[in-house]
């Protein structure tokens, strides 16, 4: 039976004077929550308005969801700082509002509650979850447990309980069919999978120099994670394999891999069965084969029964993995604050995070969960601020973009002592190819010009890191007030550039009137000949043959009376009133 999970009590240390007091102050949540809400927050409040950031190249800061290693290493500071100070989120800007209903004030009390899981804890739970997993794999992808042939050649019911055959009258006079139901298929396999799993880890441990690990203790952890996993003896398994190189040497990350799958199967032993091979580790130091694990199968009934609190310790496990990590969402998603998202808008997405890493995450790689999931929840709130924050939506590829060109600038400024070009920021940020990167290095240290070809490349380069600079650009409505009276808008000063001067404008309506003026002595066909001709119908010029089709005649009658037209404007009486126009 599980122990039902307990939330742990948990308390928090405070920093107090050393002259008052001889020793760190222990205190209870709520004490906490009424002392520092109602006297620090304020405070912290105040201090935190002038760290809002004025710009996208603010807010963007040294993120980037591409910066694995940066992430890692983050995220270790950052569970050392949740240890120290559980409730130190509490005080950032904007997240208190209403003391007592404020829902972030409420749900950050809550989750404070919880705490955080050590390695050992965090490794048990993850094999729970695992372990429900592992069920669906076996039972679909296993070939014996498809077809119910182990490596004995035998089917189950073949054997009797002493692990001899069955002659085939008996059989038939039993009536049962042969067949392995399915959970017994699905055992089947999974103790096939336990022997080759610890065969390839001594062989492994072996090669590596290492000795191998004790099989007995291996199987009483295992059937101890079955009772708890609160259990404050550390884990042996997880001892043996944490030798400094887990995590850092493939080869020991192979043996690791097997180590687990090996635990990992022998977690989901029923208790009688698991006992049963006890007995047999103790006497012969080494895993059965396959004939005497058939004898210790107990009925289809309790197998399904087991498979079944498999799955229910699986969810269990799932849901406790992401509670004790909710602080860490929140630890992460307040540095992200004031860039266009609200704070539960950003915890929200942080939580999405938090999801994508539980059903993520291996155990056997060694890595704390803490340390995998701060990588998912940075992804998830930095995606979550390129798709929402902004107006207008920046895409995602452009917002990494623009990340790695900021941290590359801020760099050459440290470097150089000057603002860097969009020049010196597309050499760096490598938008060059190599070959060019290096000829306009050599460049530098001759001190002599690049060739036309690289230059023209770099100026393309440098173009492309000024378009996407740009990109972060904050929009600006027309409609904002200029003053502080709010009398006029932006868009008022805006000049429009395709706009006449009431001068010329005026200007322009005089010469459409006189010329309209001048043209009353045509007649109907040669003035809207010449409209065509020069465009004043439609703004458009036509060619002589486009109007010769339009009035159905050659386009030499067209240039005649086009001629005749023009002799008669250019008469002194009607072409003096457009001589001022002519400049």
């Amino acid at each position: 039976m599980d122990t039902p999970y307990k939330k742990p009590r948990i308390t928090f240390r405070r920093a107090i004077n050393p002259d008052e007091a001889e020793e760190n102050e222990v205190i209870e949540p709520e004490a906490l929550l009424s002392d520092q809400l109602d006297g620090d927050i304020q405070t912290r409040l105040d201090a935190d308005k002038d760290e809002q950031p004025e710009s996208l190249d603010d807010q963007l800061d040294t993120d980037d969801i591409d910066d694995e290693a940066f992430a890692l290493e983050e995220a270790e500071d950052l569970e050392k700082l949740i240890q120290e100070e559980p409730l130190e989120f509490l005080g950032r800007s904007g997240w208190v509002t209403d003391i007592g209903e404020d829902p972030v004030r409420l749900y950050l009390k809550e989750i404070g509650a919880i705490n955080l899981l050590d390695s050992d804890k965090e490794f048990w739970l993850a094999t729970r979850l695992e372990a429900g997993r592992r069920i669906s794999v076996l039972g679909r992808g296993h070939p014996l447990a498809r077809n119910g042939q182990g490596r004995t050649g035998l089917k189950p019911k073949q054997l009797d309980k002493s692990g001899e055959e069955e002659p085939d009258n008996a059989r038939q006079a039993e009536g049962v069919s042969g067949d392995h139901l399915p959970s017994q298929r699905i055992y089947l396999a999974l103790f096939e999978e336990l022997g080759m799993a610890w065969e390839r880890l001594v062989v492994d441990a072996l090669r590596l120099g290492f000795a191998c690990p004790d099989l007995g203790l291996v199987l009483s952890e295992a059937q101890m994670l079955r009772t708890t996993w609160e259990s404050d003896v550390p884990s042996y398994l997880r001892a043996y394999l944490d030798n400094g190189l887990w995590g850092t040497d493939h080869l020991w990350d192979g043996v690791a891999r097997n180590a687990f799958s090996a635990f990992l199967y022998m977690y989901m032993l029923p208790d009688g069965l698991a006992a049963a091979l006890h007995v047999y580790v103790d006497r012969y130091g080494k895993l059965p084969p396959e004939d005497i694990f058939l004898t210790y199968l107990p009925e289809e009934v309790v197998l399904q029964g087991e498979l079944d609190q498999i799955r229910a310790r699986s969810d269990d496990a799932q849901n406790i993995i992401i509670r004790a990590n909710l602080r860490l969402v929140v630890s992460v998603a307040k540095r992200y604050t004031g860039r266009g998202s609200s704070f539960l808008d950003l915890i929200q997405e942080g939580n999405i995070g938090l999801l994508r890493a539980v059903s993520k995450f291996d155990p056997a790689r060694g890595f704390k969960f803490s340390t995998y999931a701060t990588w998912w929840i940075r992804q998830a709130i930095s995606r979550s601020i390129a798709d929402q924050a902004r107006t207008i939506r920046i895409p995602v590829h452009i917002f990494e973009s623009i990340n790695h060109l900021l941290r590359v600038q801020r760099r050459l400024i440290q470097e150089l002592g000057r603002e860097p070009t969009n020049e010196d920021i597309a050499l760096e940020a490598g938008y060059l190819e190599l070959n060019d990167e290096q000829a306009i290095m050599r460049s530098r240290l001759s001190d002599l010009p690049v060739s036309d070809e690289v230059r023209q490349r770099w100026v393309r380069a440098a173009a492309k890191v000024n378009h996407i600079l740009r990109a972060m650009e904050d929009p600006m409505s027309l409609d904002s007030p200029v003053g502080s009276e709010d009398s006029s808008q932006l868009g008022d000063f805006i000049e429009d550039e395709e706009a006449l001067e009431p001068m010329d404008e005026a200007a322009r309506e005089m010469l459409h009137e006189s010329i309209k003026n001048a043209m009353a002595v045509l007649s109907d066909r040669e003035r809207q000949v010449l409209e065509l001709r020069y465009g004043l119908m439609d703004g458009k010029d036509h060619t002589l043959e486009e109007v010769g089709q339009y009035f159905n005649v050659t386009r030499e009658r067209i240039r005649q009376i086009e001629s005749k037209a023009l002799r008669k404007l250019r008469h002194p009486t009607r072409s003096r009133q457009l001589r001022d126009y002519l400049g």
